[in-house]
């Protein structure tokens, strides 16, 4: 890209121009959620992480090539993001579907990849371009790329239950039986769906137990994309998540040029980032044990960690030195580490484990969207304001704040709607 700017006349709005070149490749990555979601339910996580893994390193290798950059965009960003996100919704739905009691937490450590490829893949890429230009980095990157195809064969599908293995509920009738449990026969009915009237039965529940709610049940028998915006609770969820990766974007891509105006130097602005990438990934492990625990809502942690997460940008814009900014991005990075590490969590307690990856598939694509438009929205109000970058992170903080609130409604409906059931 650094190339390419060079031959590329000077405009008015550089930062509008740079933002979007920054945002095209993370914002195709999930933008093709849905299209993910939709071959992961009809060939598997393992196939589909495989064809992302060999798409993506063909894309990346091709774009060395480049005579321009809107070529390199459609290569490099279009068909490259493509195979990334083919990649990237296998890889955290697969361990959703192995692991029940701690889901959050091995999403967390999954999830973490992404915070860890921040801190270890910038001095590799700054080294690898160094020595062998950018065409030869991209070279190699294709290369790490296509090795991933050997992590995509590691994703083996969940084993069916054969026909003659006995379910849960012949299980628990079996010990009712020699046991003299305290279940009676009605409520095996229930148990079994053969009982019309729910209300009134009452199951003796474990602690742990999550509720879901009816639209959720429905689900089960005929799982589409359609009955996931009829769920009220995981629409607010989706127009939720819109303002939070628009917000989530601008601190990314402009703190470290505010701290560079403002007194630090390039290598110390560069810190903020590794740091808050640091903290990201230790936070998504530590959030994700947390919200294992059967009383803590996951989607009320999404709720808190938004809400906190939108003071932060505020007080960046308040930073006079180099110890405040590290206090301010750690928080920063902390903060919003729960809300991808408890998603899947958060769908499943919501929508069921058999529309987890439609779930997190059309999930992505509205944050595929809002990433496509949070930097070029920051770049354009820097530009419409003079270079003055404090309006931006006004911005990111109050629209990471309005999604803390979509989200808390969504948590009042989603509670709503299980006390009704």
């Amino acid at each position: 890209l650094t190339t390419f700017d060079q031959r590329k006349q000077k405009s008015q709005n550089v930062l509008l121009f740079h933002s979007k070149v920054g945002s095209v490749l993370a914002g195709v990555i999930m933008l093709v959620g849905p299209i993910a979601s939709y071959l992961v339910n009809r060939f598997g996580t393992r196939v589909v992480c495989v064809l992302g893994a060999v798409t993506s390193s063909f894309a990346i290798f091709v774009s060395t090539y480049s005579p321009n950059v809107p070529f390199l965009m459609f290569t490099y960003g279009v068909v490259g993001g493509l195979g990334l996100g083919l990649m990237y919704v296998p890889a955290v739905v697969a361990v959703g579907y192995w692991f029940e009691k701690r889901r959050s937490l091995v999403t967390g450590i999954s999830t973490c990849g992404s915070g860890a490829g921040t801190i270890l893949f910038a001095p590799l890429v700054t080294a690898l371009e160094k020595n062998f230009g950018w065409q030869g980095c991209n070279q190699m990157l294709a290369g790490l790329c296509l090795l991933c195809s050997l992590f995509g064969m590691t994703m083996k599908p969940v084993p069916l239950r054969k026909p003659d293995e006995e379910d849960s509920v012949t299980e628990i009738k079996k010990e009712n039986e020699a046991s003299s449990g305290p279940y009676s026969e009605a409520e095996f009915d229930y148990m079994d769906g053969e009982n019309g009237n729910t209300t009134e039965v009452k199951l003796q529940e474990e602690p742990s137990a999550k509720i879901m709610s009816a639209p959720a049940v429905e689900n089960k028998k005929n799982p589409s994309m359609l009955s996931l915006l009829c769920n009220p609770a995981f629409l607010l969820i989706m127009i939720g998540n819109l303002p939070a990766v628009m917000g989530l974007y601008i601190p990314y891509m402009f703190l470290p040029a505010m701290s560079e105006e403002r007194g630090l130097s390039k290598e110390q602005a560069a810190l903020l980032i590794s740091l808050i990438g640091l903290f990201n990934t230790a936070g998504r492990v530590i959030s994700g044990a947390v919200t294992d625990h059967p009383k803590i809502d996951a989607l009320f942690v999404t709720c808190f960690a938004l809400g906190f997460g939108a003071v932060c940008p505020f007080f960046m814009d308040l930073c006079t030195n180099f110890a405040s900014y590290i206090v301010v991005s750690i928080l920063f990075g902390f903060s919003l580490s729960a809300w991808p590490a408890v998603t899947s969590a958060m769908l499943v307690d919501l929508l069921g484990l058999e529309q987890l990856t439609s779930g997190f598939g059309a999930l992505t694509c509205i944050r595929g969207l809002a990433a496509f438009l949070g930097p070029p929205l920051g770049g354009f109000v820097i530009d419409m304001t003079g270079g003055n970058y404090s309006p931006a992170f006004w911005i990111s903080a109050a629209l990471l704040g309005s999604s803390s609130l979509v989200h808390f409604v969504a948590f009042v409906v989603k509670r709503r709607l299980q006390a009704n059931n």
